[in-house]
């Protein structure tokens, strides 16, 4: 898996301790499709089990391991000010 991010995006996760984790959500509702959504955190997840670390320069990324099919993450900083979040794309 390759994983992309910018300068931006190094520096918000060195800030909160050089490491993220990227999981599926899946909501799933009776009368509609399951949606499924990447969520982003800055902690090392518990099950360590079921995800994949990557390291990246000194950053470590751990990748829930249904997206380890995918061939490419790419990590980018979206919203404005106060707003800024770290936001992910699989392709």
């Amino acid at each position: 898996m390759h994983i992309k991010m910018d300068e931006e995006v190094k520096k918000r996760i060195r800030s909160k301790g050089n490491q993220l984790t990227v999981q599926l959500l899946e909501v799933q509702g009776c009368c509609a499709p399951t949606v499924q959504e990447l969520v982003v955190s800055s902690f090392k997840p518990k099950k360590m089990q079921q995800y994949q670390e990557f390291i990246v320069e000194d950053i470590s990324v751990y990748v829930q391991k249904p997206l380890l099919m995918n061939e490419k993450l790419t990590l980018q900083m979206k919203g404005f000010g106060l707003f800024k979040t770290i936001s992910a794309k699989v392709q």
